[in-house]
């Protein structure tokens, strides 16, 4: 304990407190860098220190030290709150309120550097913000058990709180809370008393650590852990290929190549494979020096990629890294986001960004499977009302087609020399 006194009357819950984890490899998602983290879910604990009040604890003590030097609070959702003046096995858990009341949740705002902790039972929210504690459950009146006063004149705020905590105990110290000296007095005696701490010292004690003993929260808090592809072996791009579907749910996000002429509110299934697909896509990677680049924008057809190295976890695909022959590489899908951002190469003004779905190796020739996929994304995007068909097959022989940004209809037709074909723009403007 390191000083202070343990009052022969107090009977703890329970036995043994394990060090926090106060620092982990794992990271934050970077929203929560703004925006508050509620949390629910029980188990969950952080823990709050209060150093002891020591100027008012002798005043009230006769000089005696009877608070510990440091109190550690601790705050588990489903459980009654505790404290306990040391950790380890033998560490007595010591009820903060009555043993119906539970932890219901706890929000932390990192932008705030504030921590609100709720209960059942309609008690009031206690917080520590910037390492000042507040709860209006305790007041200058000791009404529930608890008293408060504010800090001034060179003394700190002052949390006194009765232990152990009952009915009969919390009465007594709000029945004579204006002779506080007396209280304490009279208590001690019988082996009970009251503790005094520094409101103003709190230090909150959590890591991402705090996060991962349940999947729901370490999936909706924490970035994945930190992946080392040196050590994982690159996929056989001769006979096997990374293919997925990217839900495009940003009109702003589609590209004349990928989404054509659908332009609906809806969310755009668009099925993409590698190798194959950086023949048209330049995803948003990391270049050599650091910087954002489109990879692989430059590189001649046919000497875009270099690997693919996919991340495996229970049979599927978690994350894929794809190194560029230009130094470039990227990694998808987005870790906080999930999603999968490229530009298009022909119309280098359009990006093509979406949700990850269903990624798998898929087995084969990457060739002819990529062959499939455009085919199957060109019908898709086949205007039937300017369609000849026959047979359930396009017979046109003309090819155009409409661009969204800018609004134009490009048709191909006949050289006049009759060697090969050219490319015609047709505006669709007002002015044109």
């Amino acid at each position: 304990m390191g000083g202070g006194e343990l009052f022969k009357k107090i009977k703890p819950v329970s036995t043994g407190i394990d060090l926090p984890a106060t620092s982990s490899d794992r990271e934050f998602k970077k929203k929560y860098d703004d925006e508050a983290m509620g949390i629910d879910t029980d188990g969950f604990t952080i823990f709050v220190s209060l150093n002891s009040s020591k100027d008012m604890d002798e005043m009230f003590y006769d000089g005696d030290t009877v608070t510990p030097p440091t109190t550690f609070f601790r705050f588990k959702i489903g459980e009654t709150p505790t404290y306990s003046f040391y950790f380890g096995e033998s560490a007595p858990c010591i009820p903060i309120l009555a043993e119906g009341v539970k932890v219901s949740r706890i929000i932390i705002s990192k932008k705030t550097q504030k921590v609100e902790i709720q209960f059942t039972e309609g008690i009031a929210t206690m917080s520590f913000t910037k390492g000042k504690m507040k709860w209006p459950h305790a007041d200058e009146l000791a009404t529930n058990g608890y008293f408060y006063a504010a800090g001034g004149d060179g003394f700190p705020s002052t949390l006194a709180g009765i232990s152990p905590y009952n009915a009969v105990n919390a009465k007594y110290f709000r029945d004579n809370a204006s002779e506080l000296d007396k209280v304490v007095t009279k208590l001690r005696g019988e082996g009970q008393g009251i503790y005094l701490w520094d409101a103003d010292s709190a230090k909150v004690m959590y890591s991402a650590q705090s996060f991962t003993f349940e999947k729901s929260l370490d999936n909706e808090f924490l970035l994945p852990s930190a992946v080392n592809f040196d050590d994982i072996d690159t996929l056989d791009t001769k006979n096997s290929y990374i293919s997925f579907t990217v839900a495009v749910e940003n009109k702003a996000k589609r590209t004349n190549n990928y989404t054509g002429r659908h332009s609906g509110d809806s969310s755009y299934l668009v099925s993409l494979q590698f190798p194959g697909d950086e023949e048209l896509l330049a995803p948003m990677g990391v270049g050599e020096d650091g910087t954002t680049v489109a990879c692989g924008f430059d590189s001649p057809a046919g000497r875009v990629l270099k690997s693919i190295t996919p991340v495996m976890k229970g049979g599927s695909v978690e994350q894929v890294r794809l190194d560029f022959r230009d130094g470039s590489h990227y990694i998808f899908p987005d870790a906080e986001t999930g999603l999968f951002t490229a530009t298009d190469k022909q119309f280098s003004d359009q990006m093509l960004e979406g949700k990850v779905m269903n990624m798998i190796v898929g087995v084969g020739s990457p060739k002819e499977n990529h062959a499939v996929e455009v085919a199957t994304r060109l019908e898709q995007d086949v205007d039937m009302m300017n369609t000849v068909m026959a047979d359930g097959k396009a017979i046109t022989k003309a090819i155009a087609w409409k661009t969204m940004n800018p609004s134009a209809l490009k048709v191909i037709v006949p050289n006049p020399d009759g060697k090969g074909s050219k490319l015609i723009t047709i505006p669709l403007t007002k002015e044109a």
